[in-house]
């Protein structure tokens, strides 16, 4: 299956999307009674998910990983730093003709810079062509990337991922060719849980290091109770990484 294909059914299938679908099928082919009951139902689950508030309890749960410490790393002594690719941007309008880096992918190699700097550790980028027909890896977008605009050079580049079970095999198979096993890992906070398992199975010592925090201890902010439309695009991304945590049980 393509991955255009993949995309439009998590599209479908995942909130907020979900919801707008079911409560529509439910006003239109549902009994009047029944179909008004679980549009009301829908409807009110897309309110709550539109709230910040709502999102960063949720994010708690899938954002279990703290954020790295210097004694963490003292302890651990990691030889290299690994960063997952988070996606390609396909419209982005001011690169007329090209593809770039989504915003996920630029915050985790933004962060992977930094770590590489203060930490004096050698880079991998992990992350293929999702899409066949995409002219170039996330691995080598990320490589040009840190290299022209955060001034920090990638020794090695995975380019043959199309998911993070494959990102932290094919990894593994080109790091511990190279004496390498145990790293730094660098990805979403969401998504750090299901990527540091994936890559302690290939084999890897891992010392995670999560950015991009939705979740926050800072005392709420008043916004926070406001409808936001980042709420339910956070809403898609932490649903999405809670069927992919049960897939992966499942499959891998």
């Amino acid at each position: 299956m393509s991955g255009v294909v993949i995309y439009f059914i998590k599209l479908i299938l995942l909130p907020p999307i979900s919801l707008l679908i079911l409560a529509l099928a439910a006003l239109l082919f549902g009994k009047p009674k029944q179909g008004r009951h679980m549009a009301i139902v829908c409807l009110t689950l897309l309110g709550l998910l539109s709230l910040p508030i709502v999102i960063k309890q949720l994010a708690g749960l899938w954002e279990r990983v703290p954020p790295l410490s210097i004694a963490a790393v003292q302890h651990s002594k990691p030889q290299a730093l690994v960063v997952i690719g988070g996606g390609l941007d396909h419209s982005a309008a001011e690169y007329p003709g090209q593809i770039t880096l989504h915003s996920r992918s630029l915050l985790r190699i933004r962060y992977a810079a930094k770590l590489a700097k203060e930490l004096d550790l050698p880079i991998l980028v992990s992350g293929g062509r999702v899409i066949d027909s995409e002219p170039m890896s996330e691995a080598k977008l990320m490589a040009a990337a840190l290299d022209s605009e955060f001034k920090t050079p990638v020794s090695w580049q995975e380019s043959d991922s199309k998911n993070t079970t494959e990102n932290a095999r094919f990894s593994y198979t080109l790091l511990s060719k190279q004496g390498v096993n145990n790293i730094v890992l660098v990805t979403q906070a969401y998504h750090m849980p299901r990527a540091a398992s994936e890559f302690r199975k290939a084999g890897f010592t891992v010392l995670p290091a999560p950015t991009a925090f939705i979740s926050s201890d800072a005392e709420s902010l008043w916004q926070d109770w406001l409808p936001s439309p980042s709420a339910w695009t956070n809403s898609y991304l932490l649903a999405h990484e809670m069927i992919g945590m049960i897939w992966y049980r499942i499959r891998y």
